[in-house]
């Protein structure tokens, strides 16, 4: 009685089909997974995460609350306490020399700066960031509103800042109207502080 040559090839013919329709299958799998999901279309949300120390339990302030107050030196070594800028609207900002998405929007905060001059107060806090590198990135960049180098986390901390850019706009009484965090358009911004200036 002879063995039939048969049933290996048989046998490796099926096993090489199975194998064949499991990758294919695979294929399938994954890439109408990627379809749905379209990883490489996923859009930026423009905030960069910080670290920044916080007392325990402490939040960030809310829209409709006070916005605390601080003290904190320029870099042109002007002081400013956010409490006397009381009586104008203020867009207090957080970022950080380092952060694409702060730097993608500068050109808009120093236009509306000066389209907005004299009516509503414009503050720059770089966080964990010492005077001399803001002092440069400022002259760099032509920005002529009040920078703040924080370089010790005071200002952020007080606000409880995890994602830059971070803005924050102030009726003419500090309380916070609008906080965004993210990259905000030139349109945004400017509709936010058209609202702040509404009587």
């Amino acid at each position: 009685m002879s063995d039939s040559p048969d049933v290996p090839v048989s046998s490796r013919a099926t096993n090489l089909r199975n194998a064949l329709v499991i990758a294919v299958t695979t294929v399938v799998i994954v890439g109408a997974v990627l379809l749905i999901q379209k990883p490489w279309q996923q859009a930026d949300t423009g905030v960069t995460s910080v670290s920044v120390s916080v007392a325990p339990g402490q939040v960030a302030p809310a829209v409709g609350a006070v916005a605390p107050d601080f003290t904190a030196t320029t870099i042109d070594g002007a002081t400013v306490t956010l409490s006397d800028l009381r009586g104008e609207p203020v867009w207090l900002l957080f970022g950080a020399t380092w952060c694409t998405n702060c730097r993608s929007e500068v050109a808009d905060v120093q236009a509306l700066s000066q389209t907005y001059a004299g009516r509503v107060h414009i503050v720059a806090v770089y966080v964990q960031e010492d005077t001399a590198t803001v002092t440069g990135y400022a002259q760099r960049s032509g920005l002529t509103y009040p920078q703040i180098a924080d370089v010790h986390d005071t200002v952020a901390a007080a606000y409880a800042v995890n994602g830059i850019p971070a803005h924050l706009f102030l009726d003419a009484d500090g309380v916070i109207k609008k906080i965004s965090v993210g990259t905000l358009a030139k349109a945004d911004a400017a509709a936010a502080l058209e609202s702040l200036l509404k009587p």
